[in-house]
């Protein structure tokens, strides 16, 4: 009999919920008409934006594109920065930090390649910005800061409410990309771009979505066809796009789940790994994170070595890589130790997360670190 799994790796992708799969069936049966015409069916399909305004804390007068990915997202709005500030006004500098996902780092640096300016924010040791420090960086040249709402390996949380202060009193575009927040925090739309990922939300592959502001400009990706259908519908994926309504509506009503059961289990996984493996240290805890997200260093057992071991009993967590930076550069980059640092696994779990799942996790990594320790006596000193 095959193994059953344990995933706790959810900020790398989730699995698609039951009504995720149903809408995607009903596109087929239900939902096949244009939706850019007034049909009933395209009535229908229409007023599922509402969910999604209502989990990002959007107006209605804000304007929502839908796009593949959250990849996309980023890009369109740089690209909206680049076209309307950087080459009509010359307002060329963009503002992010060094330890943004891959999509959003190599977005800015195709705009560096076309003659614009990237700064760095700096970041404290619980990883959070310098606001003091950030104000410093802005200029009259200054044309947007892009930053993501939360850490993706260590859930810290950034001051969302003091930077978007900021960004409007120096008359700076604010883009946030929610893609870890959105779904496990309030998290009201404060910022002139918010950006997310689908699949990090239990919808289907192929899914994101992009907000601006009301009044703030928008420069879709592909021209030549109806503004609004480019904006709002048209030819676009229709069942991907349905799976993430559906989606959105379940994290909506998961909200107040993330806050108390799921930060329960969070905390209980952490107590018992500590009770249970003497030396195990809960990294980045003092810092506003997430309430799914936990990072564990384990004495004397390399993190590729657990990470690996883990994965071949069927417990799949996380150490970075692909689309986020290594977690143990980022961890020594906040100013613990390297031997520590590479002894870190990172572990998110989701609203799908069970106590049954919890305790087998628990038991598979207490197992699998002391059969380490003893392989590795004497490696670590």
């Amino acid at each position: 009999m095959a193994q059953e799994l344990v995933y706790l790796d959810h900020h790398s992708g989730t699995r698609p919920c039951g009504t995720v799969l149903e809408q995607c069936r009903a596109f087929l049966e239900e939902y096949w008409a244009p939706a850019f015409q007034p049909y009933k069916l395209s009535q229908d399909l229409n007023m599922r934006y509402q969910i999604i305004y209502d989990l990002a804390g959007a107006s209605l007068e804000d304007t929502f594109v839908f796009t593949s990915s959250g990849a996309e997202a980023i890009n369109q709005v740089h690209w909206t920065a680049f076209l309307e500030l950087a080459r009509k006004e010359g307002k060329c500098h963009f503002i992010t930090t060094s330890v943004e996902d891959a999509p959003m780092l190599q977005s800015l640096k195709r705009l560096e390649t076309l003659g614009c300016f990237v700064k760095m924010a700096p970041l404290d040791s619980k990883g959070c910005i310098d606001v003091e420090k950030l104000s410093e960086l802005i200029g009259p040249r200054t044309a947007m800061i892009s930053l993501s709402f939360a850490h993706g390996l260590t859930g810290t949380l950034q001051p969302i409410e003091a930077i978007a202060a900021l960004a409007k009193e120096k008359n700076v575009l604010l883009h946030i990309d929610a893609t870890y927040a959105l779904g496990k925090v309030y998290s009201p739309f404060q910022c002139d771009y918010l950006t997310f990922s689908g699949d990090r939300l239990h919808a289907s592959k192929g899914s994101g979505g992009l907000f601006a502001k009301a009044g703030r400009p928008l420069v879709p990706f592909i021209v030549g066809g109806i503004e609004q259908a480019a904006l709002r519908g048209g030819a676009f994926d229709i069942p991907s796009f349905l799976s993430l309504s559906a989606a959105a509506s379940q994290a909506f009503l998961s909200l107040d789940l993330m806050g108390l059961e799921v930060v329960r289990l969070r905390d209980q996984f952490e107590q018992q790994l500590m009770a249970k493996i003497p030396g195990a240290q809960v990294l980045c805890s003092d810092s506003p994170r997430l309430p799914n997200v936990s990072v564990v260093a384990f004495p004397r057992v390399h993190q590729e070595a657990l990470f690996y071991a883990l994965a071949r009993k069927q417990l799949f967590a996380s150490i970075g890589g692909h689309y986020s930076p290594p977690l143990a550069r980022h961890l020594i980059a906040l100013g613990i130790d390297e031997k520590t640092a590479e002894t870190a696994i990172h572990f998110s779990l989701s609203r799908h997360t069970s106590q049954q799942e919890i305790e087998k996790a628990v038991a598979l990594i207490v197992e699998t670190v002391q059969s380490l320790q003893i392989l590795s006596e004497g490696l670590f000193s």
